[in-house]
């Protein structure tokens, strides 16, 4: 199964917090890309991590040929053609960026998207930044869309103050391009909201297909009552496995293994040991809002 995303990277401060530097990362089999990327660092608003830093807000960048992007041979030899910087912040200070990477469009098929609520609205989402390769009819249609919030992915995870999993978006009542999705081959989608202020909101979609997912399986964790525990909340398998089965009684304690991590410290981490110790490539992110934890996702590779 060849998957949408190649690669992920987590880019975090130096001792003086004036640069960024490779702190774990995945490249499966993309050698020369890994040996570029590994002594590189970003200042504040230099290159994707640095961009995403200083834009404090999740950004999605299509044309790697331009000069701000710093491995742009690197990236075309890797048949990268798009990255995605995901900035963590609390407050007024950055914790991570998260840099994850797609394959070009003639290899796999799927989408990318950055909604943001306009100035001065507290009910609607439009799209501020997407990647979708080949699919042209599906982001002519994103593109003119306003969705409110509560209604569709972005909308429903804004409301929820967390990630949320839709499945099946072919044929959903609550997706709101459902026949576009099921021309598209799009089936399942996750969507993150960045809720950084009262005001601001922008929420990142990852939009996957079935024969080139963005990840095998999408994981949420969520806090507890008490906030004791981590307790699986959704999930979806393109394998077919029963997450909800598979987790039923998991409590994962803060430090606990790559999620207990991400909760302890509020940083995002690529780890080979995957989120239940299963020794696959797993990317874990935290889901913040207004400085509190509302999930921490783990996509499977």
């Amino acid at each position: 199964m060849q998957l949408f995303l190649k690669a992920a990277e987590i880019w975090q401060p130096d001792a003086r917090g004036v640069s960024l530097r490779l702190s774990s990362s995945y490249y499966g089999d993309l050698v020369e890309f890994a040996d570029v990327s590994q002594d590189m660092t970003f200042d504040f608003g230099e290159g994707l991590p640095g961009a995403a830093w200083a834009a404090r807000r999740p950004l999605v960048w299509t044309d790697l040929g331009i000069g701000a992007f710093k491995r742009t041979e690197a990236a075309a030899q890797a048949g990268i053609a798009c990255g995605i910087a995901i900035p963590i912040l609390v407050g007024d200070f950055l914790l991570a960026v998260a840099v994850l990477f797609c394959g070009k469009a003639e290899a796999v098929i799927g989408a990318v998207e950055v909604w943001e609520n306009p100035p001065g609205s507290d009910t609607e989402l439009r799209l501020t930044d997407g990647y979708y390769g080949d699919l042209e009819r599906f982001e002519w249609v994103s593109r003119r869309l306003s969705i409110m919030r509560g209604r569709g992915l972005p909308g429903g995870a804004w409301e929820l103050g967390g990630p949320l999993i839709l499945n099946d978006l072919g044929s959903s009542n609550t997706f709101l391009r459902a026949r576009n999705a099921a021309e598209a081959g799009i089936t399942t989608g996750l969507a993150m909201p960045y809720l950084d202020t009262e005001d601001g909101v922008q929420v990142l979609t990852l939009l996957s297909a079935k024969g080139t997912p963005i990840a095998r399986r999408f994981e949420i964790w969520t806090p507890d009552g008490e906030s004791e525990a981590l307790r699986f909340a959704a999930g979806h398998c393109e394998a077919g496995t029963d997450l909800t089965a598979k987790y039923a009684g998991v409590a994962v304690s803060k430090g606990e293994g790559p999620l207990g991590e991400v909760w302890l410290s509020g940083k995002p981490q690529v780890t080979a040991g995957g989120a239940a110790a299963s020794g696959e490539p797993t990317i874990v992110l935290p889901v913040i809002a207004r400085a509190r934890l509302a999930a921490v996702v783990a996509l499977v590779l």
